[in-house]
């Protein structure tokens, strides 16, 4: 067992994306432009079309007993966050006794970009597949699998990054297994998958990661328990939803039962959008947020908006929790205030932290319709929990200053460059003059085409604001720039001649250039961050791989139980000779909340108390029954 993981950690295991690496930085760049100009003239989602359009039951209607389901996003970056998470799902590791485990869920749900940076098939092999094997196999066969290597279920959501390549890698892992065999179904038209399925099918369907993979298409409807269904959307990228998902939905709606749950998969947090105390005013524009509303209005709205019970998200790689709020404050001639489905994000799947102390504490989300003269139903959240806290989220920022060494010498080396070719200009008799002036604008574009995708106008704000912060910043990035070249010139002059200054002294200003470049350009992303401007590049940056996290959900039939498990830190399993069996995790729970079916819409569930964890140098096995 320890061999096989050894194996598959060694040929396959990666480090963190260097986010901020020049190199990156460039096929990043390219990749979305591809796929943004791709998305615009062809969907394919239209294409998936040909393929079944199948609703799946995990369970019959008979059942009684609790239904597990387990949820993360944002996987498939560096090897040691994932795998940690990843044991986590395999194992079903308790909170409360970490010697416990449970085994997996009945079923897996990913929330979106499963790999990173680009989707292709090389980088689910070797960020996914390998290392969600590797998870696997520090368990012994769960009791009931089919086999080996078929696991429970998984169920997946493409994010922006599966999109990259015209999703073709998502569907290769995910959604084949329907070429492959006959699905079996019950008396209502499901599709049995997991426990209520034959082994003799389940043997034949393809697995990712040793996880069953069962769906057809890029998004689903489950029915989880009885009472309780799950849903994921695909919004490609952030695009509208495309008329083969619209009539497949319409055919989900037709199997729910009166007073059934549904939990809600999407692929971004686009409740965001509505942060503040007034919903946000979008007239004729679409949006990711009136996708949703759009989406719930139409399958899960009125006359049966009790349905629509929760939503789970990633995208941003913290764990976030959105409660309506338990008084709506007075109508008012223009809002109506209406209960609405919790919001839950949980992106911590393992890639790098996102902040939390940009969050919100309120929003305003517009659940109704926008027409004039009628009241706006409309729902007030206020933010109950997050992780990492605030205080931690703020603390993560002193990581900024270490990224250029973090992600490589690319961009330093480039930012020196560039400084240094300024410098030329004005380094001659005359530090002012026709040549460094333009070098000088040359620079300040550069800075305000970096400033223009991170700067953000605030809600409601004319693009004519948000267009004097990005020249403000911009310019005032370049001016610190050009306040150091203007210091190593000055430097310079101050030399005695030699000869006329030798010929190495301008080839020599090169490193200054490369360490003040980059010390400017760190300083621009923690002042930015101040203002909650550039705070993917900024936390990206950093690669932290801590404040993992998943949901854990247990599915009866008046309420849902969600488990949130957290981990402070993970081993370093990819570069470690300890042995599997050694590396020891210390999850703990984060949160615990019930979603009731109906009525009341949100429950608090006190915490256990977490055990404290071995001290250094301690023993505790995480491979049960070996």
């Amino acid at each position: 067992m320890e061999a096989e993981v050894r194996e598959s950690k060694g040929r396959f295991g990666e480090p963190a994306v260097r986010w901020l690496s020049l190199k990156q930085l460039v096929r990043t760049a390219q990749e979305v432009a591809t796929a943004t100009v791709f998305a615009r003239f062809a969907d394919k989602r239209d294409v998936m079309g040909s393929a079944p359009a199948s609703i799946y039951a995990l369970t019959p209607l008979e059942h009684t007993d609790p239904v597990r389901v387990d949820f993360t996003a944002d996987t498939g970056d560096g090897f040691d966050a994932t795998f940690a998470v990843a044991r986590l799902l395999a194992g079903g590791m308790s909170t409360s006794d970490p010697a416990k485990f449970a085994g997996p869920a009945d079923l897996l749900v990913l929330g979106g970009d499963e790999v990173y940076p680009v989707a292709s098939a090389e980088a689910y092999r070797r960020r996914f597949t390998a290392v969600f094997r590797a998870a696997r196999y520090c368990y012994p066969k769960p009791p009931g699998a089919a086999s080996r290597v078929h696991g429970p279920p998984v169920l997946a959501l493409p994010g922006n990054h599966d999109w990259y390549d015209g999703l073709s890698a998502f569907r290769r892992t995910f959604c084949e297994s329907w070429t492959r065999m006959k699905d079996k179904v019950d008396d209502l038209g499901l599709t049995k998958v997991g426990g209520y399925e034959p082994a003799e099918t389940t043997v034949q369907r393809e697995v990712a990661g040793d996880w069953t993979t069962v769906q057809s298409r890029s998004y689903f409807a489950i029915r989880v328990h009885p009472r309780w269904w799950i849903w994921g959307v695909d919004s490609q990228l952030n695009a509208p939803i495309d008329p083969e998902q619209l009539a497949y939905f319409d055919a989900a709606k037709g199997k729910l039962n009166p007073g059934d749950g549904v939990v809600l998969c999407t692929s971004t947090p686009s409740w965001l959008e509505a942060e503040g105390e007034r919903p946000p005013e979008y007239g004729d524009r679409e949006t990711p947020l009136t996708t949703v509303v759009n989406f719930r209005r139409r399958y899960l709205g009125l006359p049966e908006d009790e349905r629509l019970r929760m939503i789970l998200t990633g995208d941003k790689h913290h764990y976030a929790l959105y409660v309506p709020a338990e008084k709506q404050p007075a109508e008012d001639d223009s809002l109506k205030w209406i209960p609405g489905p919790v919001l839950v994000t949980c992106g911590g799947g393992g890639a790098f932290t996102s902040p939390t102390h940009h969050l919100k504490k309120s929003l305003s989300v517009p659940w109704g319709r926008q027409k004039q003269d009628v009241s706006r139903r409309v729902t007030r959240y206020g933010k109950l929990t997050e992780y990492p806290s605030v205080d931690e989220s703020k603390k993560m920022r002193l990581q900024i200053w270490k990224m250029g060494w973090h992600n490589g010498p690319g961009l330093p080396a480039a930012i020196g460059l560039l400084l240094t070719c300024v410098f030329w200009t004005a380094a001659g008799d005359r530090i002012v003059h026709l040549p460094s002036i333009i070098a000088g604008v040359v620079l300040a574009v550069i800075t305000c085409i970096y400033a223009l995708t991170g700067i953000r106008g605030q809600r409601d704000s004319s693009p004519l604001a948000r267009g004097i912060k990005v020249i403000v910043a911009g310019v005032a990035h370049a001016a610190v720039h050009l306040l150091a070249i203007a210091l190593v010139v000055w430097l310079v002059r101050e030399l005695p001649t030699l000869d006329g200054r030798p010929w190495w002294l301008w080839p020599a200003v090169y490193l200054p250039f490369v360490i003040l470049g980059t010390l400017v350009f760190t300083i621009y992303l923690l002042v930015s961050d101040l203002f909650g401007y550039h705070e993917t590049e900024a936390f990206a940056s950093t690669r932290s791989e801590k404040f993992k996290s998943l949901l854990r959900l247990t599915f009866e039939d008046e309420l849902v139980s969600v488990e949130v498990v957290g981990l402070n830190s993970v081993p370093p399993a990819r570069s470690s000779k300890t042995p599997i069996s050694e590396m020891t995790l210390h999850p703990h729970q984060v949160d615990h909340f019930g979603v009731p079916r109906t009525g009341q819409r949100f429950k608090k569930i006190p915490s256990h108390p977490t055990p404290e964890a071995p001290p250094p140098g301690g023993r505790e096995s995480i491979v049960g029954g070996q």
